[in-house]
Formats: structure tokens, C-alpha cells, sequence
């Protein structure tokens, strides 16, 4: 693996399996990324509200216990508009993939997770051209068709 010294981004990795986290967190860490966990609703808002941490993504598991990831990533951009949202799951209906991509999130990884997958999918959501949100396209006057 090839262990870099310079910071590429900040990932909040939410999933309620810890197994999940341990993997996810272990291959972003060789990579040079900074990997915080949640494993409840609670932390990753916690976390989220610590303005003194740069979140540059955050990696949701789309079903959790008690919560779903769309509110949940509702929640975190209400806390923080400029975050990019990448969604994981083992199991997704097709409709889920074709709305909330078109809503301008970062993208979709399926589980289990392949190493290569994953970091390709990071870096993209982190460097590529962000997507507007509806709301963010009626603010800035785009509405849409």
C-alpha cells in the first residue's frame, strides 16, 4: 500500500457496522486521507457540528437502525451545505440510485466494497466539480426544466 504524508481530505465514514468502519477507515488512513467514524445518527451529527474539523465528504451507508441515510444526509447539509455525500449499501432499489444521483450527490458505491472501487469514488467526490443541489440551483438562479 502506499502510505502518503500529505493530508488529501477529511472523510466522516457513517455505517453501523464496525466492521464496516474498521475496513473503510484502514483503507482511506493508508491513503493519505483523514477517516472519522459513526456508527449512530447521533455521533455523525456530533461530529459534524465540530466546526473546527474540515469535513470534505461524508460516506453514508444508506440503511441504518433508527435512521435513514437520506435523512441523515439531510441533516448533515443542513449543518454543512458544502459537504459532498457518497452513499454505500448492500442492497439499494434502483429508484433510490436514480433520485438521489440526480439530486447532485457524489455518487454510489456498492458493498461489499472493493479497495480500488472505493478510493477511485473518494477522490472523485472530493476533487471533482461539485454538483448543485436542487435548492443550491434555485438559489444561484438555475432552477431546473
Amino acid at each position: 500500500m502506499n502510505i502518503t504524508s500529505e493530508l488529501r481530505g477529511t472523510v466522516l465514514i457513517v455505517d453501523d457496522d464496525p466492521a464496516v468502519l474498521v475496513l473503510i477507515q484502514a483503507i482511506l488512513s493508508a491513503a493519505g486521507y483523514r477517516a472519522l467514524s459513526a456508527t449512530t445518527r447521533a455521533d455523525a451529527v456530533r461530529l459534524t457540528a465540530q466546526k473546527h474539523i474540515h469535513l470534505d465528504l461524508a460516506l453514508l451507508d444508506v440503511y441504518m437502525p433508527g435512521v435513514s441515510g437520506t435523512a441523515l444526509a439531510d441533516e448533515i447539509l443542513s449543518i454543512r451545505p458544502d459537504i459532498r455525500v457518497l452513499w454505500m449499501s448492500g442492497f439499494v432499489k434502483d429508484e433510490f440510485i436514480r433520485v438521489k444521483l440526480v439530486d447532485g450527490y457524489a455518487g454510489f458505491l456498492p458493498k461489499p466494497l472493493r479497495r480500488d472501487g472505493l478510493l477511485r469514488a473518494v477522490e472523485q467526490a472530493i476533487n471533482g466539480v461539485p454538483e448543485q443541489r436542487p435548492a443550491q440551483a434555485a438559489r444561484a438562479g438555475g432552477g431546473s426544466a
